[in-house]
């Protein structure tokens, strides 16, 4: 990317002089003869560094520097004087100026401080926005709704975020549960430590209390070291259990000694350690029937159920489809290109669709058709099969060419069938891969690298 730096000095010849050194293909240069064009200047472009002289009629450059720090203007400003200024650069550094250079300047010189202040600047550039994008994740902003169910929960979150109170998030798989989990942690000012995640549901009850508590040396096998785990790691801040539904009862009664004191053991340890944290959980079921049908603890429900966030699926807020729409389009749109619009007709096959897998399925068909589209418009035909309704249309036979052998129409119909039984074990288990797995016989793996090979979206599924 080619750098501006705005040159700011009265006297032509010295300006005419630091352009031809200074400019190239990396850097452009723009001259102004004084600190109010100078401002005027910062005020409609984009400058990294600003060159300026300290004994200018009107505004000078000490005036300038003053009136960049307190404006806040994103540029690193360097300052030229005669050698007799040395005072003056001292005092214009601590107003804010990066460096200095003494006329005559030399050319080497020059290069070198220039060098320099570009490289600062780009990571003060970084870091800003590395900043805004953190802001715009996590902020109610990323969530996009307009509706009326979706604000109560931003404002809700607003209320919890000066709170230490344990948070319950309850909607099918895709609502968006993790964001507003995020968005609980980020809304506490007081909360200096992390946002530590476990997904509860995908580790079985040996590995989970490890990742949970952390171990000793020697607790287990391969405990060859001690390492702490994510309530430990989330000291003073958050800890998000996700799919809290999923954990088995040894692991329930575990988990409400914890939430009630505050204080665990690792595993294979004997000291108690003792937490400051902020539990948010989150699950695709509704644990109050899961209590009613003796599948989960009460007492632990009670515990979890201070603050409960009841997410609503996409089906019941239509009305943020085409603002998701337009998101998932801007976010998905080619470097250089703009983003692909929506036909109107394919807006209505949208709005139409029930969306099982929710905000995430949306999000899959739109990155499919951006990315698949060839014009600037998406029509029906490049969104999924399911979402247009052609799913279920009967499959063409296979034509039978002779110049293929028997093995190679053996292969595809292997193929099919697999494809046919893995979906229906998919939707029997209700998207769990392990699962999954199981029904069909093979190992975990297999099932997942003929998931990925066939193409099939498993996320459907989950929230029926």
């Amino acid at each position: 990317m080619r750098r501006n730096v705005l040159l700011v000095d009265d006297d032509p010849y010295s300006t005419t002089q630091l352009r031809k050194l200074l400019e190239s293909e990396a850097i452009r240069v723009d001259t102004v003869s004084n600190g109010q064009e100078a401002l005027s200047a910062l005020s409609i472009k984009d400058y990294s560094v600003l060159i300026t002289d300290l004994r200018m009629p009107g505004m000078g450059g000490m005036d300038l520097i003053r009136e960049i720090a307190n404006r806040r203007l994103l540029v690193t400003p360097i300052v030229t004087t005669a050698f007799g200024s040395i005072d003056r650069v001292v005092e214009a550094m601590r107003l804010g100026a990066y460096d200095f250079l003494t006329k005559p300047i030399d050319p080497t010189n020059l290069q070198i401080v220039i060098d320099r202040a570009l490289k600062k600047r780009e990571l003060q550039d970084e870091v800003i926005q590395l900043r805004q994008q953190l802001k715009e994740n996590y902020s109610f902003h990323s969530i996009l709704s307009k509706n009326p169910r979706m604000h109560s929960i931003f404002e809700l979150v607003r209320h919890v975020g000066g709170t230490k109170s344990t948070v319950l998030i309850e909607g099918e798989t895709g609502t968006g549960k993790e964001l507003i989990a995020k968005a609980v942690h980020f809304s506490s000012e007081d909360r200096q430590g992390n946002l530590i995640a476990i997904n509860c549901a995908s580790l079985p009850e040996s590995l989970l209390e490890s990742e949970l508590f952390g171990h000793e040396k020697g607790a287990f096998t391969s405990a060859d070291a001690r390492r702490k785990g994510r309530f430990e790691l989330a000291d003073k801040g958050t800890i998000f259990l996700d799919e809290i539904g999923d954990i088995s009862a040894a692991m329930q009664a575990k988990l409400l000694r914890v939430l009630q004191e505050r204080r665990f053991e690792r595993v294979g340890g004997h000291e108690s350690l003792e937490v400051d944290i902020r539990v948010v959980a989150a699950t695709n079921k509704s644990l109050e029937n899961m209590v009613k049908e003796g599948k989960f603890r009460e007492d632990l429900y009670y515990r979890l159920n201070v603050i409960k966030i009841d997410v609503p699926p996409l089906r019941e807020r239509p009305e943020d489809i085409p603002l998701l729409v337009t998101h998932f389009l801007n976010k998905y749109a080619r470097f250089g290109e703009p983003a692909k619009r929506v036909a109107p007709e394919t807006m209505e096959r949208l709005l139409a669709y029930r969306w099982p897998g929710n905000i995430r399925e949306l999000e899959n068909a739109i990155e499919r058709a951006a990315v698949t589209t060839v014009g600037d418009t998406i029509l029906p035909d490049y969104l999924p099969p399911r979402v247009t309704g052609m799913a279920h249309e009967e499959k063409p036979r296979f034509e039978i060419d002779l110049k293929h052998p028997l093995p190679f129409y053996l292969q595809k119909a292997t193929e099919q069938i697999e494809r046919e039984y893995i979906t229906k074990a998919l939707e029997k288990t209700h998207g769990n891969v392990g699962r999954c797995a199981e029904l069909c016989g093979l190992s975990r793996r297999s099932i997942s690298g003929k998931i990925s090979q066939y193409e099939i979206n498993k996320y459907p599924f989950k929230a029926r």
